[in-house]
């Protein structure tokens, strides 16, 4: 259970990532990307919270806008988790 539980964070952590870079080429559809998490999450403030954890452990490992986009997505789960 706790493997499929990680498997289903880090998922979420790279739609996160997918959703932000999305998000900074079209500011629009920043409501559509935090609806589409929290679908994925379905209030699981635990979820957010190890995606976000995730995202964190990508962004030490990556340079200019790869970091730029982790940072954006992690702000999104963010808002997720203060909406959940």
């Amino acid at each position: 259970m706790r493997e499929d539980r990680r498997e289903r964070a880090r998922v979420v952590a790279s739609l996160a990532e997918y959703l932000a870079d999305d998000v900074r080429a079209h500011p629009d559809r920043a409501l559509e990307a935090m609806a589409s998490l929290a679908e994925w999450c379905d209030g699981d403030d635990k979820l957010l919270a190890e995606a976000r954890t995730d995202v964190l452990r990508d962004t030490s490992a990556v340079q200019g806008s790869a970091a730029e986009t982790n940072r954006e997505a992690v702000g999104l789960l963010e808002l997720v988790a203060e909406a959940s």
